[in-house]
């Protein structure tokens, strides 16, 4: 097993399981998913583009959704285009399957499949989405894993994906992470928002501004001393963000 994907890892940070079907798929699934440390959000559909943002920028480590036709596995696709996408389905028709994994899915499980079985699944999706994630914040990083501002009262550490601010250690999310490093790494420069998306969220990405909308303002809760007149992270009006100082790799 991955070192960083370890028991302890497991029981402290639980993978995110974004279970989508109605309230009676919901109550058939959920015995299924005790017992195998996971944190289960619940949706019923994804039938507004406001829900559609909300489960996109919420961490989820893979979806298990309860879908019935390709257009469906298309539609979450749109949302999330490289989060595991695990189908649970009662139809055993090999052609059915087909067309859910060529629309998008990652993998098709029965609703009768075993629990230790689809418990092994979710989280070896999860261990390879959170290896991948953590890989592309050390692409990003390149031969810099340590960027610390020109007053050296904010550091980012790539490699640990925390920062350390005015002596204070604190843990970041991946997206917080790679939005960071690409901020601090051009400090002082414009950033628009579409080459934020692109480089932060994926080429995919181009209209979605609340995305970077929303992990602005956690990063400023955790690097500013007041978040509402920011010292660091600067919103330009209708292009994009900067980092205001310029960055020093360590």
């Amino acid at each position: 097993m991955n070192a960083e994907y370890s028991v302890r890892t497991v029981q402290s940070h639980p993978p995110h399981i974004l279970l989508l079907g109605t309230q009676e798929e919901a109550r058939l699934l959920r015995p299924q998913l005790r017992g195998g440390h996971f944190k289960v959000t619940h949706l019923m559909h994804l039938a507004s583009s406001t829900s559609a943002m909300t489960v996109r920028v919420m961490q989820h480590d893979v979806w298990l959704a309860c879908c019935t036709c390709s257009r469906d596995v298309q539609q979450i696709r749109q949302v999330t285009p490289r989060t595991p996408l695990v189908i649970c389905s009662e139809t055993t028709e090999e052609a059915h399957i087909v067309r859910m994994l060529d629309a998008g899915a990652d993998d098709y499980v029965f609703f009768s499949c075993g629990k230790q079985e689809l418990h092994a699944r979710l989280h070896g999706h999860a261990r390879r989405y959170r290896a991948s994630l953590a890989s592309d914040t050390t692409k990003q990083a390149g031969p810099c894993f340590v960027l610390e501002s020109e007053d050296q009262q904010i550091r980012l550490l790539c490699l640990e994906r925390c920062v350390v601010v005015r002596g204070q250690m604190l843990r970041l999310t991946p997206i917080e992470c790679t939005l960071l490093l690409t901020l601090m790494r051009n400090g002082g420069k414009v950033l628009s928002h579409q080459s934020l998306l692109h480089t932060v969220w994926g080429r995919g990405y181009h209209e979605e501004v609340d995305y970077i909308r929303v992990y602005l303002h956690t990063l400023r809760l955790k690097l500013e001393d007041d978040p509402r007149h920011p010292m660091y992270l600067e919103t330009i009006t209708g292009v994009g963000y900067r980092f205001r100082q310029s960055c020093i790799s360590r």
